[in-house]
């Protein structure tokens, strides 16, 4: 009895300290920032494990059927399975756990708690918005402040960096716009030469500035309407020389059928003498067998000979209709290429037309950036739900930010009173285009 007895207690103790270990394990398994975190914001996802110590089988088992990646609610709620929708409230990542817990120890009946252990997965992203370089949605994480957010969105706006980018940029589509309409025009102008059944193509004249880059598009233009007639031509050379092949061919076979009927007609009367002498017995029936044998030979070639010429002659109708064609469905072709490129030299003006005045809003507006004063501080609003409200607050670059925050950056500006050259700004702006464009 005391050797089962001393048997039992070290195996005991074993379990114990086994069960102990585990229960430590899981707890230190959890992150300092996470286990003493804040309440759960909306839209945090989060994992849960629960896990509980069977003493029958000596270990741990993991209830896979409730464990899983769970997303917060907008109201503050989690739905789990068999607890149903359960409320975060203020609760951190411990407080979670230990209601989790309890509840599941009360709905099944269990002896014991369970251990439950809530891990955050991801946060819900934070919002910078305002005078900064790139706003957008950005990727939370514990201990974010308001400066950080700022690095992270490309720092404060410049605007007269910003104003002299956009500017080369509208300068540049402006410019890149030009180049289309030249293009687009010498084409529509190889078009119409080749509808019109011209030699040479005629085209306007190019812009000073632009004038070697027109002669590059001018020569490209006149290969291609060199290239596209002399396949025209090469095309109805070779109908004609089928046509005039096949009128050889017919006259050929008219003279063998002029051949032929004579031939048959050398047999009918061949055939006619010999039967009146077969009549009158001077000579054998065979002779006149063969010559009904080689008329019916000849009229056979005869037949053969009439359907190759009515071949020979549909062929040249056919060849005809296809050289007489080639020409109309060239010109349907160029005319509707001429409808497409007119439609979109009509697109390419109003494109150009719409930037050009892009840009001289944007000089108009800059010229006098430089004087507008210099800049004060950047001041920063914080947009947070809490309590199912959106509370607004004024911030400084240290405040530590929640997730789903919203950073409004503000850069005030000291205007002074305008320039004489924000004043004369409007009528130089013409000149301003054309010198971007250049």
């Amino acid at each position: 009895m005391y050797k089962k007895l001393s048997y039992r207690v070290p195996r005991m103790f074993f379990r114990a300290t086994f069960a102990a270990g585990a229960f430590v394990f899981l707890a230190g398994a959890m992150s300092p920032a996470f286990a003493e975190g804040p309440s759960f914001a909306p839209q945090t996802k989060i994992r849960l494990t629960v896990v509980q110590w069977m003493p029958s089988k000596g270990q741990f088992e993991r209830w896979d059927a409730i464990g899983g990646e769970y997303t917060i609610s907008d109201e503050g709620t989690v739905s789990l399975p068999f607890l149903g929708s359960l409320s975060v409230g203020n609760l951190d990542n411990a407080g979670l756990a230990g209601e989790i817990g309890k509840r599941l120890q009360e709905k099944m009946g269990l002896a014991q708690t369970p251990a439950v252990s809530v891990d955050i997965l991801d946060y819900p992203s934070i919002y910078v918005v305002g005078d900064v370089t790139t706003p957008g949605e950005y990727k939370f994480h514990s201990g974010l402040s308001v400066l950080q957010s700022l690095a992270m969105s490309g720092g404060p706006l410049r605007a007269a960096a910003q104003q002299r980018s956009k500017t080369i940029t509208l300068a540049g589509d402006l410019r890149e716009i030009d180049h289309s309409l030249l293009r687009s025009s010498a084409k529509l102008a190889r078009l119409q030469a080749e509808m019109s059944g011209a030699k040479e193509i005629t085209f306007d004249l190019p812009p000073a500035t632009d004038r070697q880059y027109a002669e590059s598009i001018y020569d490209e233009e006149r290969v291609i309407f060199q290239a596209r007639a002399s396949a025209l031509d090469r095309q109805s050379t070779a109908l004609i020389e089928l046509r005039n092949l096949l009128k050889a061919e017919i006259d050929t076979l008219e003279e063998k059928l002029k051949g032929s009927d004579d031939n048959i007609q050398s047999v009918e009367e061949q055939l006619t003498s010999v039967k009146t002498l077969v009549e009158k017995g001077l000579t054998i029936t065979s002779r006149q067998m063969d010559l009904e044998r080689l008329l019916t030979t000849y009229r056979s070639d005869r037949l053969d000979l009439v359907t190759a010429i009515m071949r020979g002659r549909q062929a040249i109708n056919e060849t005809t209709r296809n050289l007489e064609g080639l020409s109309d469905t060239r010109r349907s072709e160029v005319a509707s290429e001429v409808q497409a490129e007119k439609a979109n030299l009509d697109q390419l003006r109003l494109k150009r037309d719409t930037t050009q005045q892009l840009l001289l809003e944007e000089l108009s507006n800059g010229s006098g950036i430089s004087e507008r004063g210099e800049e004060m501080p950047l001041t920063f609003t914080v947009s947070r739900r809490e309590g199912g409200q959106v509370n607004q607050f004024q911030a400084s670059e240290t405040t530590e930010l929640a997730p789903g925050d919203v950073v409004r950056v503000t850069q005030p500006r000291l205007t002074d009173a305008p320039s004489k050259a924000a004043v004369t700004a409007p009528a130089q702006t013409e000149a301003h285009v054309s010198q971007a464009s250049r």
